[in-house]
């Protein structure tokens, strides 16, 4: 049997005394696109702080691809950062950086490769999201949806096992979505890339996710293919998956 690449073991968050995430556990399985999803406040965020080391755990395990983070060296826990890539949901590029300069931050901390050899990369993963042409593009000159690429282009450029992304879609027109949705799950298939992507946009959802755990007051209500939750008797989980479009944006 295929070890989990993630492993979140009855993990529990705190802000001072307020418990924000009580006793989580689920895993991720290579290569999927795994949705943690529910309504505002439930503690996405912070399950993906804590996920990604920003966070330390006021309790429980987290692995990834098999090192616990709780456990590791600090030079041990560099090592399994190197395998993550993560996208903020405004995609924090460096405002006074061209695109070209933001992908290569990576490279320049973790890497001692030439400088051209760090364009060369740079670049390549601009080409892999779409943005072949606009390496000299600062933030400002590009849309939000090309922001967003670039920021998935910066998270891939030191070839991540597994990407982090957190609310993809907000602040997007549904195209400009879709067609971010569509980059997601190629990535997924050609390059073999686990997503792991905090959204409650239902039309993400439905249109690329494999699997989602769902939060509620800090407990995970559901868990599986959001195909099947849609069926679900609780109607606190029918109704997340079932929400008009309107509703969509009041979540």
């Amino acid at each position: 049997m295929t070890r989990p690449i993630i492993q979140v073991e009855h993990l529990i968050a705190k802000y001072d005394e307020r418990v924000i995430l009580d006793d989580i556990s689920f895993e991720v399985s290579s290569g999927e696109i795994f949705f943690i999803v529910g309504g505002s406040g439930c503690g996405k965020t912070t399950l993906l702080n804590n996920m990604i080391g920003l966070i330390e755990p006021a309790g429980g395990d987290i692995w990834i691809d098999g090192d616990d983070m709780a456990t590791a060296t600090y030079f041990e826990q560099l090592a399994m950062l190197k395998k993550i890539g993560v996208m903020y949901q405004s995609g924090a590029l460096f405002g006074s950086m061209d695109l070209l300069e933001n992908v290569r931050l990576p490279l320049e901390e973790f890497t001692a490769l030439p400088s051209e050899a760090m364009d060369s990369i740079a670049g390549d993963k601009l080409a892999m999201v779409g943005l072949e042409g606009f390496e000299h593009y600062m933030p400002s000159e590009i849309s939000g949806g090309m922001r967003k690429r670039a920021a998935i282009a910066r998270a891939m450029a030191l070839d991540p096992k597994i990407l982090f992304l957190d609310e993809p879609s907000a602040g997007l027109d549904p195209i400009t979505s879709l067609q971010l949705d569509r980059l997601i799950a190629d990535l997924s298939q050609i390059l073999g890339i686990t997503f792991v992507i905090v959204s409650h946009e239902l039309a993400s959802i439905d249109a690329i996710a494999e699997r989602v755990v769902m939060l509620h007051q800090g407990k995970i209500l559901a868990e599986g293919d959001p195909k099947v939750l849609k069926e679900d008797r609780n109607p606190l989980i029918h109704d997340f998956f079932n929400r008009s479009l309107e509703e969509r944006t009041e979540v």
